[in-house]
C-alpha cells in the first residue's frame, strides 16, 4: 500500500516567522495594551545574529535557526524575549542620553523590564529558571522603592559591582541585544533593512534615500541620524501614551500588577508644565493703569490730529483689564528630605517669573510659610523686592513629618481676620505625600511636586498639580515661553 502524500516540511524561516507570530499573538491577547507596541517592530530575518533578539525602534531582529532552537528548548521563551525587547522601547530604555555607562544602564533596562514581567504575570512568559532573580530582586527593592531604569542605574553604578557580579546579573536578566541602541553611522556590522548584516563601510540601501535628502539641506549623516532617532522617540512615547491611558481605564483588570510598568511609563509620557502660564494660572482681574494698544487706531488719532489741529478723532484708553495678582501664598514643605538649596532655586525662578511677566500689582501680600507637620515659619512681604532680597538668606526651619493641614488652617484664620481679602491662590512646593484637608478650600491651591522619578502623586480633586524635576528647576527660564516642540525636547 503506497505511502500517503507527505506535505512538504516548512523552511527554517517559514518556521521562526510562525513561532515569532505565535508569540506576538501570546502577547496581543493577554496584554491587549500592548498591541500597537508590537506592532510597531517589524520583524527581520538576520542570518547571523549573537543573540535571540535585537530591535532599533521600528525593526526587530532575529536568527531563524536561534530562534527554533530556543523555542524547543523552552516554549515560553520567544514570547517572554519579545515582551521584553518590546518593553525597552516603550519605557524609552534606548533613547537616554548616551554619556551614561552603558553596560550598567544596559543592565539596569534588562532588570526593569523583568521587574515589569514578574509584575504582570503572563502565564506565558514564565521561565523555569524564573526563581534566580528573586535573591537579586531582593536587595535592590530594598534600595529602590521603584524598580525603574533610572533608579537601578543609580543604584548599580553606586555599588560598583565587580565584573562577576555584573556577568552574573547580566546572564540572569538579559533577553536581548542592546548593540543598536548605540550604533555609530558607519562603524561596525549592523542590520540592513534587506536582513542582510552589512559589513563595515556599506551603506543600507534604505538609508541612501534620507542621506541624499540630507544632502540638499547642508545636513551630516549624524544629524539626520539624531533627527530620524527623535522622531522614533516621540513616535514610541505616543505609544507609551496610549497604554498607560488603556491601562487606566480598559486594562485596569491588571490592578496592581501593572505597577511597575506604570513606575516606567511615568518618566515617559512626563510632560514638563510652562511654569509662567501655570503662575498666571491665579490672576484676577484687576484694573491697572495702562495704555492699551489693542484698542487704539493709531490712523484716525494721526488724522484728526493732521486736520484738526490738536484735536484727535480718538482718545486712547489709559485703563485695561489685567491678569493681576494682589495676595498671594507660597509654602514650602519642610519635612526632612526637603533640600535648601533647591528651595532657594524654586523660589528664586518663581520670583523671577512673576516680576518678568507683570503678575502683580504694584501694593501686594504674599505671604511666605514654611511648614511639615506644623507652621515653622511665617513671612509677610508686600512686594517681591522683598522677596527677592530674602530668598538668599533664607533659612529652612521643620525637617518633621508632611502634613498640609496646618498651612490651609493659617490661611483659613488670615481670611478671617480680614488681613487677606482677595487672596488670588496658594501655591504649595513639596516633594512628597502629606495629608490633605477634607474641604475644598474657598481659594485655588495648586501643588508642585518636586520629584525626580516623574510621578506624580496623587491630589484632591480641588487641587491643581505639576511636577517639576530638580533639573529644570534649575533650568527654568521665565523669560520665554516654549512651545509644545521645546517643551518635549526637555524631557
Amino acid at each position: 500500500m503506497p505511502d500517503p502524500i507527505q506535505s512538504p516540511v516548512p523552511a527554517a524561516d517559514e518556521l521562526a516567522a510562525q513561532v515569532l507570530l505565535l508569540a506576538q499573538s501570546r502577547l496581543t491577547a493577554d496584554l491587549r495594551f500592548l498591541s500597537s507596541a508590537l506592532e510597531q517592530l517589524k520583524p527581520i530575518p538576520v542570518p547571523a545574529l549573537d543573540a535571540l533578539f535585537a530591535g532599533d525602534g521600528r525593526r526587530l531582529y532575529y536568527c531563524p535557526e536561534t530562534l527554533l532552537r530556543t523555542f524547543r528548548a523552552k516554549q515560553s521563551m520567544p514570547t517572554r524575549a519579545l515582551l521584553h525587547v518590546t518593553l525597552h522601547f516603550l519605557l524609552g530604555h534606548p533613547f537616554q542620553r548616551q554619556e551614561m555607562d552603558r553596560r550598567l544602564w544596559s543592565l539596569a533596562c534588562d532588570i526593569a523590564a523583568e521587574e515589569v514581567i514578574r509584575e504582570l504575570e503572563i502565564p506565558s512568559c514564565a521561565l523555569p529558571d524564573d526563581a534566580m532573580q528573586d535573591s537579586w530582586r531582593s536587595r535592590l527593592q530594598d534600595a529602590c522603592p521603584h524598580l525603574t531604569a533610572e533608579t537601578i542605574y543609580n543604584f548599580l553604578l553606586e555599588r560598583q559591582y565587580p565584573t562577576d557580579v555584573l556577568a552574573e546579573l547580566t546572564r540572569f536578566f538579559a533577553r536581548d541585544s542592546h548593540a543598536l541602541w548605540y550604533a555609530a553611522p558607519r562603524s561596525g556590522s549592523r542590520p540592513a533593512a534587506g536582513g542582510q548584516l552589512l559589513p563595515a563601510g556599506e551603506e543600507d540601501p534604505a538609508d541612501e534615500t534620507e542621506l541624499r535628502k540630507a544632502d540638499t539641506r547642508d545636513e551630516t549623516l549624524q544629524q539626520m541620524q539624531q533627527r530620524q532617532k527623535e522622531a522614533l522617540r516621540r513616535q514610541w512615547k505616543q505609544l507609551a501614551r496610549q497604554a498607560k491611558t488603556d491601562l487606566e481605564t480598559f486594562s485596569r483588570r491588571h490592578g496592581k500588577r501593572a505597577g511597575a510598568l506604570m513606575d516606567g511609563l511615568e518618566p515617559v509620557t512626563f510632560e514638563e508644565c510652562d511654569y509662567t502660564d501655570f503662575l498666571r494660572r491665579f490672576g484676577a482681574q484687576n484694573e491697572v493703569l495702562q495704555l492699551s494698544e489693542d484698542e487704539f487706531d493709531l490712523i484716525y488719532y494721526t488724522y484728526g490730529l493732521r486736520t484738526y489741529g490738536n484735536v484727535p478723532l480718538v482718545e486712547p484708553l489709559e485703563y485695561r483689564d489685567d491678569k493681576r495678582i494682589r495676595e498671594f501664598v507660597i509654602a514650602i514643605d519642610t519635612s526632612g528630605s526637603v533640600q535648601g538649596d533647591i528651595v532657594q532655586s524654586f523660589l528664586q525662578r518663581t520670583c523671577d517669573v512673576l516680576r518678568q511677566s507683570g503678575s502683580f500689582t504694584e501694593r501686594v501680600e504674599i505671604y511666605l510659610i514654611q511648614c511639615d507637620a506644623e507652621v515653622q515659619s511665617v513671612e509677610r512681604l508686600t512686594s517681591l523686592d522683598q522677596l527677592h532680597e530674602l530668598i538668599p538668606r533664607l533659612k529652612l526651619r521643620g525637617f518633621g513629618g508632611t502634613d498640609f493641614r496646618p498651612v490651609f488652617a493659617y490661611v483659613d484664620r488670615l481670611l478671617e481676620e480680614k488681613k487677606l481679602t482677595n487672596l488670588n491662590g496658594l501655591l504649595y512646593f513639596t516633594d512628597g505625600v502629606g495629608t490633605y484637608p477634607e474641604r475644598s478650600p474657598a481659594y485655588k491651591t495648586a501643588f508642585i511636586f518636586n520629584r525626580d522619578d516623574h510621578i506624580s502623586p496623587h491630589v484632591p480633586s480641588w487641587a491643581i498639580r505639576a511636577v517639576l524635576t530638580t533639573d529644570n528647576i534649575r533650568l527654568l527660564e521665565p523669560q520665554k515661553t516654549r512651545t509644545e516642540e521645546d517643551t518635549e525636547s526637555w524631557i
